[in-house]
């Protein structure tokens, strides 16, 4: 199978951490804190009618629930996605592999940080990692590098924060996403 728009970065990232070649299903509906590292969820990536609609839900305010969940940004240009974030960061496209492992510092203590030269930056990380703490097992961690080294980092990201089974399920998952670049060529 070929895909037009690659993923084979996140299916072969899966299949080294899970021993599953595939794209599980992601539930922002679910998820009190969005943290996104270049992946235009409302716009381009994966599925964004089905995730828009899903995060329309944490951004509302009704009675049951008075609290909108918080949604943190990090991306080289303007996207949807990005334009709809409470916190928006700008990095270049070469920065994204640093800014997960930094994330994955704070959030594991078991990796040194990268320097992060941009003060504005490094807050706002800062401030992601303390949230994506706070909202344990409910926070949401997503990247749209096609590398399989940030998708990793972004599977043990997730995998710490308790993600998986609540905010990331593998029922329902993703099934029009199969191409693996290598094969194709």
């Amino acid at each position: 199978q070929y895909d037009a728009l690659s993923h084979s970065g996140m299916l072969l990232a899966n299949e080294a951490t899970f021993g599953k070649k595939g794209i599980p299903s992601y539930n922002f509906d679910k998820a009190k804190v969005i943290v996104s590292v270049a992946a235009d969820f409302l716009g381009t990536w994966l599925n964004p009618v089905e995730f828009a609609r899903q995060y329309s839900v944490g951004r509302k305010i009704n009675p049951e629930d008075a609290q909108m969940s918080k949604h943190i940004q990090f991306e080289g240009m303007l996207s949807l996605t990005g334009a709809n974030a409470d916190d928006r960061f700008v990095i270049k496209p070469s920065e994204a592999n640093k800014v997960l492992l930094y994330l994955l510092s704070k959030i594991s203590k078991e990796v040194a940080a990268p320097t992060i030269k941009d003060e504005r930056l490094k807050k706002g990380l800062d401030m992601a990692a303390a949230m994506l703490i706070e909202a344990e097992g409910n926070a949401l961690l997503v990247a749209g590098s096609n590398d399989v080294n940030a998708q990793i980092l972004v599977n043990t990201i997730n995998q710490r924060l308790g993600a998986y089974g609540k905010t990331i399920s593998w029922n329902g998952a993703l099934q029009t996403k199969a191409g693996i670049d290598s094969e194709m060529v």
